[in-house]
């Protein structure tokens, strides 16, 4: 999703903002989530999604396009290794803050 998409999605109510980290990986991505669960995140004008050096880098990102919240979604190799703790997100919410 393009910058502009991204921008209007954030004032619609079916969407919300959200920063992806995955444990194994060094980077992070944002974008928003729908209210059917699907994945849409920030990309090139080719749609190729584009990654974040840090938490704030990604958090500005959205916070640029109109985003004062957002989710956090943190994907760990240890949730597969032990017993479903009956949360199958985790997930919390992140207030942004753009510091210009």
């Amino acid at each position: 999703m393009q910058a502009n998409q991204l921008k209007a999605a954030l004032a619609d109510s079916h969407y919300r903002a959200i920063i992806l980290s995955y444990a194994d990986a060094n980077h992070y991505l944002a974008g928003v989530i729908d209210t059917l669960g699907n994945y849409h995140m920030l990309g090139d004008r080719h749609d190729v999604t584009k990654p974040f050096n840090s938490l704030r880098e990604a958090e500005r990102a959205l916070a640029d396009l109109g985003a004062t919240q957002a989710l956090l979604k943190m994907h760990s190799a240890y949730e597969e290794l032990g017993p479903n703790d009956g949360l199958e997100e985790h997930i919390a919410d992140l207030e942004l803050r753009n510091l210009s």
